[in-house]
């Protein structure tokens, strides 16, 4: 229930363009400003590009929108990089066939495990691993293409019950939680006793 109310608004970390990157181009842009001039670049925020299409044999033509101006215009240019984000997309149309095999929780949604397998009625004896579909139970990190050679080598592992890629048993410095087992924090800690009740 906490993860379902914290996910929603934790949107800048898995959606739009990373803070490094974007801190390199505004460097870049800078630096070829020094020397007088002005670069022929401009980043447009809130921009959608609605269509594209080739003109002659070496131009495109955008058709471009910024929804919250309400306006419209069009850009030619000799090249595009498509980077054109990730869009989760429901498990369901897929998973169907599963039925009351497939476990969810009580939004409804499949359980998903740490090694990124789907919880599954015991009397089937497969296993049906996911990427990308673990939001509601791993967090924004989840869509994260950065991750997927981690979630690719923990599916592996487990798969083949055998390390072909060695991974760490920590990879951050943060925890979510006050629980001994992930913060290192002693057990008998006055953080992790309860307090009584009215103080």
């Amino acid at each position: 229930a906490v993860r379902d109310q914290l996910v929603p608004h934790q949107w800048q970390l898995h959606k739009g363009i990373d803070h490094d990157t974007i801190t390199a181009i505004h460097d870049e842009l800078y630096r070829r400003t020094l020397h007088g001039g002005w670069p022929d670049a401009t980043l447009t925020p809130g921009v959608t590009v609605r269509t594209a299409g080739r003109l002659a044999t070496t131009r495109i033509e955008l058709h471009l929108e910024h929804t919250q101006q309400g306006t419209r215009t069009r850009l030619t240019t000799d090249a595009v990089v498509l980077a054109t984000g990730y869009r989760e997309r429901p498990l369901d149309p897929i998973l169907d066939s599963l039925g009351t095999h497939l476990r969810r929780d009580t939004a409804g949604r499949p359980r998903i495990d740490h090694h990124y397998r789907l919880d599954l009625d015991p009397t089937i004896t497969g296993n049906i691993y996911v990427q990308n579909a673990e939001r509601h139970t791993h967090g924004v990190g989840a869509p994260d293409l950065g991750l997927a050679a981690w979630r690719s080598a923990t599916i592996l592992n487990h798969l083949t019950a055998t390390t072909p890629y060695p991974l760490p048993q920590r990879t951050a410095f943060t925890t979510f939680g006050l629980t001994p087992q992930n913060t290192g924090i002693p057990a008998q800690n006055p953080l992790l006793v309860p307090l009584a009740q009215g103080n």
